[in-house]
């Protein structure tokens, strides 16, 4: 019995022995400080990163207004009165003439350049028109796109990064029970593989303290021959 339950203990141990020697030669850890800090700055840049996703999308909500919205209003109303400062210098060019008929047409140099500059504003103003025309056009489309993708990341910013601090959390939980366990006492593989030793000179002394005579068998029958 002894030997049996000694056996048991020992494939027990020997397996317990494995384990923790796999154990350690995985993980060497002496603190999960280290896990929480990781933790804790994940959460900080979830939460930056979803305040600057949120910045974006309205970044891209106020441009596509004031391309399509605020934009267009103002600069109809610029173009009108770059017409009339066109009109006038126009005119003040026309009045300088018949003021003063006998001059050459290149002495009036400051009326045509005021003209000059009033065309000049007047073509970049239909220019920025034309823009804005393009612009509103393909603005909402390219902030639906923008917006879906900003979504998208946000989702993932959020589940991800909520999964991952979750996982973070467990992972510390199971290493402060790793680092709760208990080592395996000193010298016990020493004493296990000595008294299993002990046991097998036990069992092989038995066998020749009790050998079976040569002729047993014989002997036997001579006796019973003998008797009465």
């Amino acid at each position: 019995m002894f030997r049996t339950s000694f056996a048991r203990l020992k494939r027990h141990r020997n397996i317990s022995t494995r384990d923790n020697q796999k154990m350690r030669n995985q993980a060497h850890i002496t603190t999960v400080e280290a896990l929480d800090t990781f933790r804790a700055e994940v959460r900080e840049f979830q939460q930056t990163a979803m305040k600057e996703l949120m910045s974006m999308q309205q970044d891209v909500r106020k441009m596509e207004a004031w391309v399509t919205l605020d934009q267009p209003p103002r600069w109809k109303m610029r173009i009108r009165k770059i017409e009339a400062q066109v009109n006038n210098a126009r005119s003040d060019l026309e009045r300088a003439k018949i003021a003063r008929p006998d001059q050459s047409p290149r002495m009036f140099v400051e009326q045509r350049k005021a003209l000059q500059r009033a065309q000049a504003n007047q073509q970049t103003a239909m220019d920025r028109i034309r823009s804005l025309k393009k612009w509103a056009a393909i603005m909402p489309r390219e902030s639906m796109l923008m917006q879906s993708g900003l979504r998208s990341l946000g989702n993932s910013v959020e589940g991800d990064m909520t999964r991952l601090i979750s996982m973070l959390k467990v992972l510390a939980d199971h290493l402060e029970e790793y680092l709760r366990m208990s080592p395996p006492p000193s010298g016990f593989d020493k004493w296990a593989t000595e008294m299993q030793d002990q046991e097998a000179d036990f069992a092989r002394s038995g066998e020749k303290s009790n050998p079976l005579p040569d002729g047993g068998d014989d002997t036997a029958e001579n006796t019973d021959e003998e008797g009465p």
